[in-house]
C-alpha cells in the first residue's frame, strides 16, 4: 500500500488533526519515465473508513490487524481517522467530532486523494466505540456508505458509558453521564425510530460479536431490534473477548461482506 500520513487544520474542531490514508499500490515496473507518469494518474478508488475504539487511534488497525493486506488485494483504499475518546459525536460543550468526520474529513480525503465519492464505492467499519460511530453515521447519513460492518460495537451508549469508567474513559463532560444518555440524542434507538418508514435507505449492516464480551447482551438486544424493524442486516457471534486479537481474526469476514 502507498501510505500517506496527514496533519491538517480542522476548521470544525478548530485545531490540527491527523488522518492516515492508504492507497493500493497499482504501479508496475517499467523502464520508461513516460509510462510511470501515466501510471501515477490514478482512477478513483473504492474506500473503506475504519473507526477505532476508546483508548486507541486509527493506527491501531495497522498495528493489530491485517486489514491493509486485505485492502491491497481487493484494490480498496483505507482511511484511518483518529478522534480520541469522542464517540464520534458532537459533544455537549461544542466540540463537533460528528460534523468533523461526516462533513469535513470525508470531504478532505476525497478532495486530496483519488477516492470515489459514489455511495456504492464507500464502506465503513468500526470496533467497540468505533462500531458505535459507524452505526451512528449510517443512521444519520445513510447516503454516505453502501455497507457497514461492526465488531463488538457499542450499541447501548448508556450501558457502555457506565462500564468504561473502570478503564478511565469518562463521558460525563463530553456526551453526558450514563443516566443522561438513555433516550438522548446520543442513543442509537431514537435514531432508528426517527427513520421509521425509511429503513430501506440504510446500507446493509453486518455485526460480529464475541461471546465472552461484556457488550454481548446489548448487541443481542440491538440485533433483535433490527429484526423487529425489518432493517437489513446479518449477525454472527463467535468465541472470544473484547480485544484486537478477536477483531483481527474476523476482519477477513468483514472484508468479504464489504466486497460482495
Amino acid at each position: 500500500m502507498i501510505s500517506l500520513h496527514c496533519d491538517f487544520q480542522s476548521y470544525v474542531l478548530a485545531t490540527r488533526v491527523h488522518v492516515d490514508v492508504y492507497l493500493p499500490n497499482v504501479i508496475e515496473f517499467t523502464d520508461s519515465v513516460e509510462d510511470y507518469r501515466k501510471q501515477y494518474t490514478f482512477e478513483p478508488f473504492k474506500t473503506l473508513y475504519l473507526l477505532h475504539g476508546a483508548w486507541d487511534s486509527g493506527q491501531q488497525w495497522v498495528e493489530n490487524t491485517s486489514v491493509l493486506r486485505m485492502a491491497e488485494e481487493a484494490g480498496i483504499a483505507v482511511v484511518l481517522p483518529s478522534v480520541g475518546n469522542s464517540f464520534y459525536a458532537n459533544t455537549k460543550y461544542g466540540v463537533h467530532y460528528e460534523d468533523y468526520f461526516m462533513d469535513e474529513l470525508i470531504g478532505f480525503a476525497r478532495g486530496l486523494f483519488p477516492l470515489s465519492d459514489k455511495r456504492e464505492d464507500n464502506y465503513i467499519c468500526g470496533v467497540s466505540m468505533g462500531g458505535y460511530g459507524a452505526l451512528k453515521t449510517i443512521l444519520k447519513r445513510p447516503d454516505l456508505f453502501s455497507k457497514c460492518a461492526v465488531m463488538s460495537a457499542v450499541v447501548d451508549v448508556s450501558y457502555s458509558a457506565r462500564i468504561i469508567r473502570a478503564i478511565g474513559v469518562e463521558t460525563d463532560n463530553t456526551i453526558g453521564t450514563w443516566k443522561e444518555l438513555k433516550g438522548s440524542e446520543y442513543d442509537l434507538v431514537p435514531m432508528i425510530e426517527a427513520l421509521e418508514g425509511r429503513y430501506q435507505e440504510l446500507p446493509e449492516i453486518f455485526m460480529i460479536e464475541s461471546r465472552e464480551d461484556y457488550l454481548r447482551e446489548t448487541n443481542e438486544a440491538f440485533h433483535q431490534l433490527l429484526i423487529d424493524k425489518g432493517i437489513r442486516h446479518s449477525y454472527k457471534d463467535y468465541p472470544g473477548m473484547h480485544e484486537w486479537k478477536f477483531w483481527d481474526e474476523h476482519m477477513e469476514e468483514c472484508m468479504e461482506f464489504l466486497k460482495q
